[in-house]
């Protein structure tokens, strides 16, 4: 696993905490002026809010979270195989994903202020799943489709459900995602699965990444979306853990399904043409 790694890509993963320490390091009155004000946006603040902190908390928490479900995520990627796909996540989540937050949380919230990483961290927390379903289906489960995962994310919704609604709506999503999960399975064939899991289970430090990757997404709801909301004096923009965890798994996978699509439509022209 780690031969398959690169000295660089662990200077550019180290390079977003230095950024954000940096950050956090600033002149109070200069972090004050990159913090967004949802009713006076601008667009230097509609970046910079993301990778500034209200306390250390804050600071801390956005951090040591980034640090503990980047790991994993670039491990798998790799593993797979997938180096490319981890890096067109990392970056379209650094420079795109922002302004995506700031203005939904503008447009919905539309007062107040907005400031940290969490929101992009909850991106990462996404993309630790699409890791973990893409080296299970890449290097195990060759008959599993690109939307084979969302089941599970599905599950962890409704972990999150539970926390803010009541009892009946959480189970009605819990069912879905285990109808779905029972589906996936089907379409891949029992002795299928069996097989990737006999096959998961001789390699040790495989099968405990993905154990690990798993057990870290479905106990991300009670990190991203505590039911205490006002913590510290402060309350928890839920609404941009949300949209982070959306981005952070949807827009890889689709980037995966469509780079499988545009190989296996363009391949026999390739073949035919040599390139």
């Amino acid at each position: 696993m780690l031969e398959r790694t690169h000295l660089i890509d662990f200077a550019l993963i180290l390079a977003v905490p230095i950024i954000i320490t940096v950050a956090y390091l600033l002149p109070a009155p200069i972090q004050q002026s990159l913090i967004l004000e949802y009713g006076n946006p601008s667009l230097l603040n509609i970046w910079s809010a993301s990778y500034v902190h209200r306390g250390f908390n804050h600071f801390s928490n956005n951090l040591v979270a980034y640090i503990l479900y980047i790991v994993p995520t670039y491990l798998l990627f790799v593993s797979a195989d997938r180096r490319k796909l981890f890096w067109y996540s990392f970056v379209s989540f650094l420079i795109c994903l922002p302004p995506v937050i700031a203005l939904l949380n503008i447009a919905v919230i539309g007062q107040g202020s907005g400031a940290g990483f969490s929101g992009i961290g909850a991106a990462f927390i996404g993309l630790l799943l699409v890791a973990s379903i893409t080296f299970v289906r890449d290097r195990l489960l060759n008959e599993a489709g690109g939307t084979t995962g969302t089941s599970v994310f599905l599950i962890a919704l409704g972990f999150t459900a539970w926390n803010y609604t009541n009892l009946l709506v959480t189970i009605g999503i819990l069912v879905v995602s285990a109808l779905l999960l029972l589906y996936e399975i089907y379409s891949i064939g029992l002795d299928e699965v069996r097989r990737a899991v006999s096959e998961l289970n001789s390699n040790r430090s495989h099968v405990m990444l993905v154990l690990v990757a798993f057990a870290l997404f479905l106990s991300s709801p009670t990190l991203l979306f505590p039911k205490q909301i006002v913590q510290d004096g402060n309350a928890v923009n839920i609404f941009s853990h949300y949209i982070g965890l959306v981005f952070g798994f949807f827009v890889p996978t689709v980037l995966s399904i469509y780079w499988e699509h545009s190989h296996e439509m363009f391949s026999p022209l390739r073949e035919k043409f040599g390139y």
